[in-house]
């Protein structure tokens, strides 16, 4: 059996792998007819068969028979490996072990092994065929499905991006928050316009990073143009240039800058900043005991300060008190990620 083989080799003292297990691996590559992956959510994506036996002999090094197994909580994909009238293989994978036979391998080349599936799974999600695009623009509350010529587009985009290898990426996404829901075969695929060159693609406990061209941005502005909400008070925060914490408060925090204009990094935990904002309830009376001030966050929009007091379970921006959960601690994460 093919895996079973190459794991086998791996657990050998000698690290070398005889003539015959060499012949029996490569008449076990002849049955291989199709490999997919699934996710931890259901999802499940085939893989380019071509390549996958192409660099499979690589693996199966560094591995040893370990006695703790892989938790449920730590796998990340199940590679399905599908073979011509036998039953398929089926290895579970984790970032640091992986489950085969009854058997948990450990070892670096067990992280190899993880970090090889999810390359290969990440080209296989984004080269399916895309049916349809619902686009939306969660902080504009907007959303509708793109027409074919626009769909097109989506396809040639997708065609082209490329994988980012840092898979720990802090980017969270810019104003308005675009969203793509491709629509496959099998199951829809949600996608994240992180940056007008960056997108997101969750896959069950993982997500891929892609590179693709700024163009893709500027099209849907035209197709979804940003536009305040006059009803909203809050929207306007979105355009701030400069933030800042004020530790005036019972919380323990420091004063603290951020300029939003230095990188996406920075705009990025601005707008969710406000998006934290905007997930409170307006209150019409004011709350009659809303405990101690926490501190104060002040955002520069159009040269000119606007203040939000927070309280442990409430704000107050501009005479209007608002009712939210755990807001003060959320924002003051967001500003310590940056120094992670």
């Amino acid at each position: 059996m093919i895996v079973s083989s190459l794991f086998i080799t791996g657990c050998a003292q000698s690290g070398k792998v005889s003539d015959d297990m060499k012949d029996h691996i490569e008449t076990e590559l002849g049955t291989v007819e199709k490999v997919t992956v699934m996710s931890t959510d259901g999802q499940e994506v085939l893989l380019d068969l071509r390549l996958f036996l192409q660099e499979l002999s690589g693996q199966g090094q560094d591995l040893q028979i370990s006695s703790e197994p892989l938790k449920q909580e730590d796998v990340r994909f199940t590679l399905v490996l599908y073979r011509t009238q036998q039953a398929p293989l089926v290895v579970t994978v984790g970032e640091s072990a992986s489950e085969f036979g009854g058997h948990t391998y450990r070892g670096a080349g067990a992280s190899y092994f993880y970090q090889w599936v999810n390359k290969l799974t990440g080209k296989g999600v984004l080269s399916q065929k895309i049916q349809s695009v619902r686009l939306a623009a969660e902080d504009l509350g907007q959303a509708r499905v793109l027409n074919e010529s626009e769909a097109e587009y989506i396809r040639k985009v997708m065609g082209s991006a490329v994988p980012e290898v840092d898979s720990r990426n802090k980017q969270y996404p810019l104003y308005p928050n675009y969203r793509m829901r491709m629509n496959f075969a099998d199951k829809p695929v949600e996608v994240a316009i992180l940056t007008p060159t960056l997108i997101a693609v969750p896959f069950g406990r993982e997500t891929f990073f892609f590179h693709v061209d700024g163009i893709l941005f500027s099209r849907l502005t035209e197709w979804m143009p940003p536009s305040n909400r006059k009803d909203d008070r809050i929207d306007p925060l979105f355009k701030s240039t400069r933030i800042r914490i004020t530790a005036n408060g019972e919380m323990n925090v420091k004063d603290t800058k951020l300029d939003v204009t230095q990188t996406t990094i920075e705009q990025g935990i601005a707008h969710q900043s406000v998006r934290f904002l905007k997930n409170a309830d307006p209150l019409i009376v004011p709350p009659k005991e809303p405990g101690k001030k926490q501190y104060e966050l002040h955002f520069l929009v159009n040269d000119k300060e606007q203040r939000i007091e927070l309280y442990p379970r409430y704000f107050k921006y501009e005479q209007t008190w608002y009712i939210h959960d755990e807001l003060a601690e959320n924002v003051w994460k967001l500003f310590q990620s940056l120094r992670k």
